[in-house]
């Protein structure tokens, strides 16, 4: 999988690109609704970039109030989604859930 490092700057040069500012601005507790005032149709455009790069679907239980869009939880969202995809990181979550069950 991708390291952390490479996933954070990739997400950070969407939000650049749709906020049509410097990536070296955001940190990961940007808020794109109270710090960038995105509006919902530029949530959308990132997530759709971030989910066709990645090729990965955010999680359905990635759901959250609108407000809550940080870079943070951007980049948790595309780990998430690659963990998801990997079967062999998925594997590995399944055995780990059935030891703690």
């Amino acid at each position: 999988m991708m390291r952390e490092k490479t996933i954070e700057k990739i997400i950070k040069e969407f939000i650049a690109k749709e906020m049509t500012l410097d990536p070296t601005t955001l940190t990961r507790e940007t808020n794109l609704i109270n710090d960038l005032n995105a509006d919902s149709m530029s949530i959308v455009n990132i997530v759709t970039a971030i989910e066709s790069k990645f090729k990965i679907t955010f999680p359905d239980d990635s759901k959250i109030k609108y407000d809550g869009y940080t870079v943070q939880f951007l980049i948790d969202g595309a780990i998430d989604g690659l963990r998801e995809k990997s079967p062999r990181l998925t594997a590995r979550k399944k055995r780990q859930q059935a030891q703690e069950a």
